[in-house]
Formats: C-alpha cells, structure tokens, sequence
C-alpha cells in the first residue's frame, strides 16, 4: 500500500509546471490553465463574492509587459508593482501596445511551479480578486529567473480592451 502511495504522489508532483524543468513558455501556459480553471467556478477572494467567470484569452501585448516587468525584476534584483524606471503597471501594458480600459497586475517571488504561484495568488484576496474579475478579457505571464537559485520572480498583466467607439 505504501508504494502505491508514494507513486502516485510522485505521478502528481511529476505533472506540476515546475521553472527550470518545463519550459518558460509551457510553465506560462500552464498559468493561464490554472487561472482559467479558477474562474470557472464561483469563488470567495477575502470577503468579496465572485461568481464564475469567462476564461482569459492570452494577449501578446500583455505577455510582453508581463515578461519585460518579470526580467527587471530579475536584473535589477527588485520586487515591486513600481518599475525601476518609475512606470506603473499600466506604463508597461500601453508601452506593449495594448489599448486598454481596465488593467490589473500579480506579482510574485519565489514559488517554483505554475500551481503554487497561483495557489498563493488565490490564497491572497487581492490578488484572488484579479484572477476573479469578470470584466478583464486578456492575460500576459511573465517569469525570470534571478542569478541565485530560488530567486523566481512572476508577473500577470490582466486587460480590458478599449471599447471600440461609436462614429
């Protein structure tokens, strides 16, 4: 029975998208499944109700700000929503390209799987609260890798796109 156990456990860990034995780009994608996955049911972030939400569709202008905020991190050895350069998470999203009407930003440091940073992104009502809003439509996922081991640093660019206006 023990054996069992013990293989079955590594099966599960084995699936986990984990930086460095997955590629960044499987790792991401991995991200925005488990995000999708969460906003298919109703959920609790904190004392706010959600209810289940439409998935987000990937945007490559978001995945840019995403990865571009994720390596200055990385780089620069810093950890914050503020960029070195002064920009605020929707510097980066216009910088990239993307026309928006509402952003949103996750942060993360450290976590070493695509299910355990959005574990913790869950667990924390804030950031829970942006995976959950129903009027974000887009998703960029960044991550860098610092020059010590462990030192992972993981961005989420959520978007609303402008609305087309009426001529």
């Amino acid at each position: 029975m023990a054996l069992i156990a013990v293989a079955l456990a590594s099966t599960a860990i084995a699936r986990d998208a984990v930086v460095g034995r997955e590629s960044d780009s499987k790792v991401r994608a991995r991200v925005v499944e488990l995000v999708n996955d969460a906003r298919s049911s109703a959920r609790r972030c904190g004392s706010q109700r959600f209810t289940a939400a439409p998935p987000l569709r990937i945007s490559r202008e978001l995945t840019d700000a995403a990865e571009d905020h994720a390596r200055a991190m990385a780089r620069r050895n810093f950890f914050e929503h503020r960029g070195r350069d002064g920009s605020e998470p929707k510097d980066r999203v216009r910088r990239a390209g993307y026309v928006y009407r509402l952003t949103g930003e996750n942060i993360a440091f450290g976590p070493e799987s695509a299910e355990e940073v959005v574990a913790g992104w869950l667990a924390s009502p804030g950031h829970c609260e942006n995976i959950m809003d129903p009027r974000f439509e887009h998703i960029g996922v960044g991550l860098a890798t610092g020059r010590k081991r462990g030192r992972i640093y993981w961005v989420q660019e959520f978007g609303a796109p402008q609305l087309a206006r009426a001529r």
